[in-house]
Formats: C-alpha cells, sequence, structure tokens
C-alpha cells in the first residue's frame, strides 16, 4: 500500500475526530440554549451573552464542516449536466473546479486574514458576552486554509489511487 493511501486514511481518521468535535459542540450549544430557556422561565435568569456564544459555535461549526466535506469530496454541486458528460470531460471540469477552488480559497482566506488581524488590533469586543470577535472570525481564516490543505491532499491522495488502478 503506498504511502499517499496509508495518509488518505490517517485524514479520514482524523476528520472522524473532527466531525465527533463539531458534533460534541453542537450539543454543547443546544444543552446552553436549553440551561438559558430553563433558567429564564423558572428562575427568571438567564446567561448574560450565550445567544451570542451559541452563534459563534455555530459559525465555528459551520465553517470547520465546510472544510472537512472539502477532504470528503461531498459539497453540494449543480452537477446534472457532469453526470451526463463523457470521462474526459468531467475531468476536465474536475481539474478546473480544484484549481478555482484553490484559487478562491486563497485569495479570501488572505483577505479575512487582514480583517481578523484588523479587529485583533483594535482590540474590538461583541456587545453582550464581551469576547474578542477576532474568535467567530477566526473560524473564516481556518476553514480555508484547511479547505486548502484537504483539497491539496485529497488531489495528492486520489491521483496516486487512479494510478494504481489505471497501471
Amino acid at each position: 500500500m503506498s504511502i499517499r493511501i496509508r495518509a488518505g486514511r490517517r485524514i479520514d481518521s482524523v476528520v472522524a475526530i473532527f466531525e465527533m468535535l463539531l458534533a460534541v459542540a453542537l450539543l454543547g450549544a443546544i444543552v446552553l440554549n436549553f440551561v438559558n430557556v430553563v433558567a429564564r422561565y423558572l428562575a427568571d435568569f438567564t446567561i448574560e451573552g450565550s445567544d451570542e456564544i451559541e452563534i459563534y459555535i455555530l459559525i465555528w461549526i459551520a465553517f470547520l464542516g465546510a472544510a472537512l466535506v472539502t477532504w470528503r469530496g461531498l459539497h453540494l454541486r449543480m452537477d446534472v449536466l457532469i453526470k451526463l458528460a463523457g470521462a474526459r470531460v468531467r475531468q476536465v471540469v474536475t481539474i478546473a473546479e480544484v484549481f478555482v477552488t484553490l484559487i478562491t480559497a486563497s485569495f479570501v482566506g488572505y483577505q479575512s486574514y487582514l480583517y481578523v488581524r484588523r479587529i485583533y488590533n483594535l482590540g474590538a469586543v461583541s456587545d453582550i458576552a464581551q469576547l474578542p470577535t477576532w474568535i467567530p472570525h477566526s473560524a473564516v481564516v481556518v476553514s480555508l486554509v484547511l479547505t486548502f490543505v484537504f483539497l491539496v491532499l485529497r488531489v495528492w491522495v486520489r491521483w496516486d489511487s487512479a494510478k494504481e488502478k489505471s497501471g
């Protein structure tokens, strides 16, 4: 078994762990919301800033989830016509998709990094929870860096697999 296939299996394991962590984060947000609702109605008490914290958790889940989906190759796409096309056309479209995604992730990731750095230096905080706003905004940067890395690794692993199938 080649190093690329072994690496692919290891990355699958890492992605599965991240998926579990995201599921735990979602459960944490749900529990926080439940506790806040119960406390509000039974004790006339609310957890200050819990709504902001829940939103921040959901932002991280959405953006990290997008990066994980990149590794799995499960992004939503309009592929009705592509499925009808021949193998060569599908291959060309896949290559173009990879390049467009890499370029877009690089550009938007860099711009997001510049924004996060700016709000970090300003010391901006959220209105209620007083959490630094660079934390939720960093989800975009981390997600796009991971998307870039996972896409490059996915192409690397699949290229070796395709080579073995044809050889």
